[in-house]
């Protein structure tokens, strides 16, 4: 089963973290990939000391946003994000749940090709359930999800120069 997190409202990652704990709760074994983000977010760095089922993996630990970067350094973080996504789309026997944080923005940004993604979510197994993330999907990606939630801002603190919180926002 695919499932997408999309739009432009936060809580997509925070969603995705919560099925883990989800599937967690029920001994499931969970891998997380993040991509585009600096760090693992804290709710599944939490989900990963708490309970040895699941697994998380920062595909660039260290990428600042990739707009930023000259065109060499973004060559070479498409090479590194389409070599963890590869391994992270290797099925294991006691996969159950897979979540790829920010595949909607690698795919944006041209760091993997909807394509690529189609061929690795066609190889896994069918008890294998999928969750992605992002803002935005292609509509080759979206019309092989079988559950998709639209995230929708409607006001935000930022609206008014409010900062981003830790414990909230980030």
């Amino acid at each position: 089963m695919l499932r997408i997190y999309m739009g432009e409202g936060v809580g997509k990652t925070t969603a995705a973290a919560g099925l883990c704990l989800r599937a967690a709760a029920h001994a499931k074994h969970v891998r997380v990939l993040q991509l585009l983000k600096p760090a693992v977010s804290p709710e599944f760095n939490l989900l990963a000391r708490q309970n040895p089922c699941v697994q998380v993996t920062a595909a660039n630990p260290e990428i600042p946003f990739f707009y930023t970067l000259a065109e060499a350094e973004k060559q070479a973080r498409i090479s590194e994000t389409h070599r963890a996504a590869e391994s992270f789309f290797r099925a294991q026997a006691d996969d159950f749940l897979l979540v790829a944080d920010e595949m909607g923005g690698a795919l944006e940004n041209g760091m993997l090709t909807p394509e690529l993604l189609l061929e690795w979510l066609s190889d896994l197994p069918a008890d294998v359930h999928v969750v992605l993330t992002g803002r935005y999907f292609p509509e080759s990606i979206l019309e092989k999800a079988d559950c998709i939630s639209e995230i929708q801002c409607v006001r935000h603190p930022y609206d008014k120069g409010v900062q981003a919180l830790a414990g909230l926002e980030f």
